[in-house]
């Protein structure tokens, strides 16, 4: 009787062996199509895509209003038109100037876009765009109504979420004789949000009032950060915002931002966003009301406090710029 029973227990254990293997298989395949990685498995074909629209401000203006119409991806097939008219159909009015530093106005928002290379993307304005600035109410212009931007490749089965940042003191001109502000590309980036940190900070109250400053108005003007490219640049290399070819032996600003007095604190702040990821040199220039973005103004440009930072994406990188007392 006990061989008989140990034969029945074998039996009975061989039988629930095979039942549990078929269970663990069938669970890992059920797994394995839930997670797409079975052989079966189409490869994703489309991106996500979004598009954002941030600035940095310039001085002299209290508005600056464009009207947005259509977005167009072009490039990888037929070109792709994106409608950012309001909920009224109307083109859609965007004060660049409420859309400093990390703040952003969505246009289009986690549409499917077929994955592949597009060689540029175009953003329509209308001519009811305006300006507002110290002396009045100008138009403003862009050149055949399109703001046309270097492309981007938009990878199967990411998110494809992108911001054009304006520096409007690069791309916005009055020429002269001419009665409207003209906007042009030039200024204007296109950034992957993933790509992309925060510089922000203090500076120091000296360097505000310093003697070299005091051929200003008023002092809480014309205060600007200025962040050039790369780490260590020599500070008699830093030139002002004056266009490529003018004197290619000085490094000009990547971007610039304007220093505002935060009347809680009484600090003077400020805030760049996307900025790409990477190491830069940051100068404070009290005298930036002074330069222009078409020539070169050196004599009125005064850096100070200069040091290197190192921008993480995804990340705020924080600093204190100080006057360096003897």
């Amino acid at each position: 009787m006990l061989i008989s029973n140990n034969k029945q227990h074998s039996a009975k254990n061989s039988k629930l062996a095979k039942i549990f293997s078929r269970t663990a298989l069938v669970a890992a395949v059920s797994a394995l199509a839930a997670c797409g990685g079975g052989s079966d498995s189409p490869a994703p074909t489309t991106s996500v895509f979004s598009l954002g629209v941030s600035d940095a401000p310039v001085d002299a203006a209290q508005e600056v209003n464009v009207y947005f119409d259509e977005v167009v991806l072009v490039g990888n097939g037929d070109p792709i038109t994106f409608n950012v008219t309001d909920e009224n159909g109307d083109p859609r009015k965007i004060d660049l100037l409420t859309l400093q530093g990390e703040n952003v106005a969505g246009l289009v928002t986690e549409e499917e876009i077929p994955a592949g290379e597009y060689s540029q993307l175009r953003l329509v304005v209308t001519d009811d765009s305006y300006v507002v600035m110290d002396d009045g109410t100008y138009s403003l212009k862009v050149p055949s109504g399109q703001l046309k931007l270097d492309g981007f490749t938009a990878q199967p089965g990411f998110d494809a979420a992108y911001t054009v940042e304006f520096d409007l003191r690069k791309s916005m001109v009055d020429p002269v004789g001419q009665e409207a502000i003209y906007l042009k590309p030039r200024g204007v980036r296109l950034v992957l949000n993933d790509d992309v940190g925060t510089l922000s900070g203090t500076v120091d109250e000296a360097l505000i009032t310093a003697e070299e400053c005091s051929v200003k108005t008023d002092a809480n003007s014309g205060n600007a950060v200025y962040v050039y490219s790369g780490a260590d640049i020599a500070t008699e290399a830093l030139g002002d915002d004056a266009d490529a070819g003018v004197d290619d032996t000085e490094a000009r600003p990547f971007t610039i931002a304007t220093v505002n007095l935060n009347e809680t604190t009484m600090a003077y702040e400020f805030n760049v966003g996307f900025v790409p990821q990477g190491d830069y040199t940051v100068a404070f220039n009290c005298l930036a009301e002074f330069d222009q973005p078409e020539t070169d103004e050196d004599e009125n440009v005064s850096v100070a406090a200069v040091q290197t930072v190192t921008v993480v994406a995804k990340e705020t990188t924080s600093i204190a710029m100080t006057a360096v007392t003897n």
